[in-house]
């Protein structure tokens, strides 16, 4: 089943998995599990070339994240969160994204709820609110949030990069899972940033032209979500497995819902990722997305649902494992249930 996502190399996957239990006791990453995101530049996977990144494609990013959350979600969380975030780079003025993302360590948290207001002062913007959900808050160098203008017509927004050292953060993450993501709620205090600090997600990049900075940014967004509740499913499957055979439970029976679960859950796989390259493809080509991105929204929709089944299914064959904390199986089953209720995934969406 997991033969392509285990053709995806994770440099030192083994130290990801040492650390988990200690990130999960601590609520953030370990300072051995940063080192190794920082050495392997995976913050900055999606920072333009030009500024020393590695503009990565969508598709081979969606890939390498699946796999990373196979290994360990919160982990990998952190990654696809604070490398997300790293991608405004792309839509801000290029002398100013330079300066701020040369750093190895920079990484971006944030939210992309409109709940703040900024207002034109001097040149730049003062900025007030609260945002909830700032993954990898911990460790995150500036916060990105979203706006309304004050001086606009009441519905116009803005994105923009407040410096950490400006941002008073909360530890409100208390959760039973994904635990060490440090997904913090934050506020910001009539804090004035320069309009170099401002960008618009809503369009294409004025500054980089290439196809990752012209993608659909909701489309990117939801892709990106989904891999994570797909890696996790994935793993629990695995686990689930090694469960029944350890107390000699893999019966004929068993062996008969494992295959079935998987056909289906790889069934939604593959037209997924069928569709994020075909989508892909037409943006690089700059064709209209158009029913490809409708299907591609929908298909998004169907495996969210597909892995959120398999993790349902296998659940009462995961015996007693699954409710100790320390436990591998158990840490997997908890960062699903947290990771597919992202309002990106969930049916009923934000409430």
């Amino acid at each position: 089943m997991f033969e392509v996502l285990n053709a995806i190399a994770v440099p030192d996957e083994e130290i990801i998995r040492r650390e988990s239990r200690e990130a999960e006791i601590r609520g953030a990453l370990t300072s051995a599990q940063l080192e190794l995101i920082y050495a392997n530049q995976w913050f900055h996977l999606l920072v333009p070339r030009s500024l020393g990144g590695k503009e990565m494609s969508l598709p081979e990013f969606a890939r390498l994240m699946e796999r990373l959350a196979y290994v360990d979600g919160s982990f990998a969380w952190n990654v696809n969160l604070g490398a997300g975030a790293n991608m405004f780079s792309g839509f801000m003025e290029q002398e100013e994204a330079a300066r701020i993302f040369s750093d190895r360590r920079a990484c971006v948290a944030g939210s992309g709820a409109k709940t703040g207001t900024a207002r034109l002062s001097n040149g730049g913007f003062i900025i007030d609110g609260r945002w909830k959900y700032a993954s990898g808050s911990a460790h995150a160098t500036y916060f990105s949030l979203n706006a309304v203008l004050k001086d606009g017509d009441g519905q116009s927004f803005r994105s923009f990069l407040v410096p950490a050292a400006h941002v008073e953060r909360f530890d409100s993450w208390k959760v039973f899972g994904m635990k060490a993501t440090s997904s913090c709620d934050f506020r910001v205090d009539s804090v004035w940033v320069p309009a170099s600090f401002g960008f618009d997600l809503q369009n294409p990049s004025p500054t980089i032209t290439s196809v990752l900075y012209r993608f659909p940014f909701m489309l990117l967004a939801e892709i990106n979500m989904l891999v994570m509740t797909m890696g996790l499913a994935s793993r629990f499957w695995v686990l689930v497995k090694e469960v029944l055979e350890e107390k000699g439970r893999l019966t004929a029976d068993a062996c008969a819902r494992l295959k079935d679960s998987k056909a289906v859950f790889l069934e939604h796989r593959t037209r997924v990722y069928g569709l994020l390259d075909e989508v892909w493809a037409l943006v690089e080509k700059e064709r209209e997305v158009g029913s490809s991105g409708e299907a591609f929204r929908t298909a998004i929709s169907a495996c969210a649902a597909a892995s959120r089944g398999l993790v349902d299914q296998l659940y009462p064959y995961a015996g007693m494992k699954v409710g100790f904390e320390e436990t591998d199986i158990s840490r997997v089953f908890r960062d699903f249930k947290v990771a597919s209720q992202h309002a990106l995934l969930s049916a009923g969406g934000p409430l």
